[in-house]
């Protein structure tokens, strides 16, 4: 090598240093990149990889100077939103790194830039070292979050919200929240509001909230109510106050306030504290589109026919929403939304009023809202005699109008429970009281059918009637679970029977028998990351049920740290993304709706899915930590 040549390859390899996954390589595989990569030019605005320009090499390229526009491509040459700037250091295009397709971006220079090309033996020299692979893979599973969300372009007219709804809704809320006291009179309330420019202020503390107070309060109670300005905020506000996590999206705000009729959240912390308020005014700034449109054809239907004829046209719009590319935390709360208004719908039609309180209760898959395109019904009923009445008697009357509502659920595509838990079996159309006693003998039986029952039902949700029974039965659960060591040892030792699916060599550990080279899913895939959320949720106290929200909220209360959750989520997302698509997919081919082989999946998504199983391997490494010690 010539004098002169040496000190600039030392140069480039010192340039290539700076750039994160060279920074922890062996200084001789540097060195050889430097010697054999090759710097390429691209004037401002030159396309340097596009999807529909075939690259037989299929390069790897590396910002060295200067930066690169990235922008999700849509159908008829257009560009969707969620454009990225690539600086010097960036490496593109990720997603075709590990298999021979190509980029589903269109990239471009976004200024005179330079870019070293890597390709052939030397991409491959590249790969085989593992710490530039496993930095590869992360990054692949942070962008793949972001490309799917970027990529939420759908056919005109079929847009259902706009990229804002995937925003936390603390983002488009107040942390200013006005505090006042029980006592406090509704004339210094409504002038608080006046001069704050407000609707709503909280009663009690942001640890101790005994209530809010709004504008309608202000006049349907106080006003309406005759005592005028000089009642007391204890006597007008609504008591237990509506909470959602400061985990939750727009949309999760939005769902939430749509489905209890409030146009106030308040926003709760890691600790259980306010943090915020966001209002429905809030919301609707944010959304460029609404829901609304989808829900009024359900709230008009007159009979169990009309619902069937609509449950079908919402599946074939959902299908159409995930095969776009809908992003799956939003699809499956969008699949929620949809299933509780045809039910709702049907509670009307079908069960109508009943003496008492009863509430329908969801569990499962159902209570996370997680249900995908393949499900079933897992249902119940909680219901509060009023003083005296016959408990049989009334039960009688609940399972009879119970079973026709299952039966209208069946008609509208939703499949008996196999394992019949159904509101229409008299197992699971309880009071609250014998709801609690079951909840109670579970926690502290801790057989094997305990603990499977704890993992179906502990993860509910109400979706018609009075919601506040499914609440009461959550704080009884809560009380009973808190400093309960032995329930949680149990349920953490039933978690980690399940065995995350890689073996030796990084291989996938597929099934024998007659599910030869498959693995399931659901048991091996989804399950991992559930039954983890679902014990640190319970010894923690955190009361919502959803899996994504669950791993968000516990995750800060174990110390994990703010990547690493980053991490769990999405490959809980990935994970559950490729179940949705197995199930899609089983419709026309007839199989298995949760099996897959892997190796029929395409190298990059086999490399996505290692790595997601990983994560939630680590999810199980540290409950053993904690609960197996």
């Amino acid at each position: 090598m010539s004098a002169q040549i040496e000190p600039l390859l030392a140069a480039e390899a010192d340039r290539l240093r700076t750039v994160p996954p060279f920074a922890a390589l062996p200084a001789d595989v540097v060195a050889e990149v430097a010697a054999q990569a090759t710097v390429v030019f691209y004037r401002h605005g030159a396309i340097v990889c596009h999807p529909d320009i075939a690259d037989s090499a299929h390069p790897l390229w590396i910002v060295r100077q200067g930066s690169v526009r990235a922008a999700p491509a849509v159908a008829g040459g257009g560009v969707a939103v969620g454009e990225e700037v690539l600086p010097v250091g960036a490496v593109l295009p990720l997603e075709s790194v590990l298999s021979a397709r190509a980029a589903v971006r269109i990239y471009t220079a976004r200024e005179d830039t330079f870019l070293w090309r890597v390709e052939g033996s030397l991409l491959d020299r590249l790969l085989a070292e593992p710490v530039f692979l496993q930095w590869v893979v992360r990054e692949l599973q942070a962008s793949h979050v972001r490309l799917l969300e970027a990529n939420l372009v759908l056919e005109q007219g079929r847009q259902v919200a706009d990229q804002a709804l995937a925003l936390p809704a603390r983002t488009i809320g107040s942390g200013d929240v006005a505090y006042v006291s029980a006592g406090a009179r509704v004339g210094e309330i409504a002038t608080l509001m006046a001069r704050r420019g407000i609707g709503s202020v909280v009663v009690g503390s942001a640890a101790a909230v005994a209530g809010i107070v709004t504008r309608t309060d202000l006049v349907d109670r106080a006003m309406a109510g005759g005592d005028g300005a000089a009642a007391t905020a204890a006597a007008v506000m609504t008591a237990h106050p509506a909470m959602i996590e400061d985990t939750a999206s727009v949309l999760d705000a939005a769902l939430e306030m749509e489905r209890q009729r409030l146009r106030h959240l308040l926003i709760r912390g890691a600790a259980g504290e306010v943090v915020g308020i966001v209002s429905e005014r809030d919301v609707f700034r944010a959304q460029q589109r609404g829901i609304a449109h989808i829900h009024a054809p359900i709230d008009e239907a007159r009979s169990v026919d009309e619902i069937v004829d609509i449950a079908a046209h919402i599946r074939d719009l959902m299908t159409r929403l995930f095969r776009q590319g809908m992003a799956v935390t939003q699809f499956a709360r969008l699949v929620a939304s949809l299933n509780d208004r045809l039910a709702r719908r049907l509670l009307s039609l079908v069960v109508g009023e009943r003496p008492g309180r009863y509430c329908w209760l969801s569990f499962g898959s159902e209570g996370r809202e997680e249900q995908g395109f393949v499900t079933d019904q897992d249902n119940g009923i909680v219901f509060l005699p009023p003083v005296g009445a016959d408990v049989e008697e009334l039960r009688a009357d609940y399972l009879a109008a119970a079973r026709a509502m299952n039966d209208a659920l069946h008609a509208a595509g939703f499949e008996r429970c196999k394992g019949n838990i159904m509101a229409g079996n008299p197992e699971w159309c309880l009071t609250l009281a014998e709801w609690q006693n079951r909840f109670s003998s579970w926690i502290h039986a801790t057989t094997p059918t305990a603990i499977l029952n704890s993992t179906i039902f502990f993860d509910f949700r109400a979706v018609g009637g009075d919601a506040e029974l499914a609440e009461r039965m959550r704080d009884h659960l809560h009380d009973e679970v808190r400093g309960n060591t032995i329930f949680l040892h149990m349920l953490a030792k039933n978690a980690l029977e399940v065995a995350v699916p890689i073996g030796a060599m990084n291989r996938f550990k597929t099934d024998g028998g007659e599910h030869k080279g498959t693995l399931d899913l659901k048991t091996q895939g989804t399950r991992l990351f559930v039954d983890v959320a679902r014990i640190y949720a319970l010894a923690h106290g955190v009361r919502v049920a959803n899996t994504e929200q669950r791993l968000a909220t516990i995750g800060t209360r174990i110390n994990r740290s703010i990547r690493t959750i980053e991490a769990d989520i999405a490959a809980f997302r990935f994970v559950q993304a490729q179940r949705l698509r197995r199930q899609l997919d089983s419709l026309g081919d007839g199989g298995n709706a949760n099996r897959i082989d892997p190796k029929l999946l395409n190298d990059l998504d086999q490399r996505m899915l290692r790595e997601s199983l990983r994560q939630a391997q680590s999810l199980q490494d540290r409950l053993r930590m904690d609960y197996q010690r």
